[in-house]
């Protein structure tokens, strides 16, 4: 005698679950997403550095003070050159070069064993009018060249240039004036001081590289 079984009333077979192919690859990117995000962090992290930065104003000349600075980690830039922070116990005691302004990365120039101007170099102070300089500002620590301006009455003179580093500047006045005092060869001095005082001079922005 055979038996033949039947499945219990009110139980039937459960639906086939079906897998919508946009979500499989939905599930994909994301995981490819975050593995992207993963090596973008790690990337970023690899690719910074620590470096020196000025948190008090140090006026040039003063002594540089370990409460002046303090260190940040910022993203590496061939094109900026800070002060590594495993320098910061070398920096200080060491006197600042020209003003040092908060918030700014310490570059190598911007201090000294001793006070400046060093043996062979002198400090001119110029005065310059609107069209005499860059409008896009100037900074402390700028490489300029300071032209004169051929006398018109002379039509064979020729610009002299001379080369120097900037150590402060003024804010334009009202009439666009400005004053600054340029490092310059201690032997170009007097020439320099000359012209200036015949307004006689132009200022060219060589290099922001400090």
């Amino acid at each position: 005698m055979s038996v033949k079984l039947r499945p219990p009333s009110g139980r039937h077979p459960g639906p086939k679950i079906q897998r919508s192919p946009l979500m499989a690859v939905a599930g994909v990117l994301l995981v490819i997403a975050g593995s992207l995000v993963s090596v973008g962090i790690y990337s970023h992290l690899s690719q910074t550095q620590e470096v020196i930065a000025v948190v008090v104003p140090v006026a040039r000349g003063e002594q540089i003070q370990r409460s002046d600075l303090t260190t940040v980690r910022v993203g590496f830039d061939a094109l900026l050159t800070p002060i590594s922070s495993t320098q910061l116990n070398q920096i200080v005691g060491q006197y600042a070069t020209y003003d040092l302004v908060p918030g700014t990365f310490l570059t190598p120039d911007a201090v000294g064993d001793r006070l400046t101007p060093s043996k062979g170099q002198a400090e001119v102070g110029v005065a310059l009018m609107a069209g005499e300089y860059p409008d896009d500002g100037l900074s402390p620590g700028d490489k300029v060249i300071l032209i004169s301006v051929p006398d018109k009455s002379d039509p064979q003179a020729k610009p002299l240039s001379f080369p120097g580093t900037l150590v402060t500047i003024t804010t334009p006045q009202g009439n666009a004036m400005i004053t600054a005092s340029v490092m310059v060869a201690a032997t170009d001095a007097p020439t320099l001081a000359a012209l200036s005082a015949s307004n006689s001079l132009a200022l060219v922005l060589s290099s922001r590289e400090h």
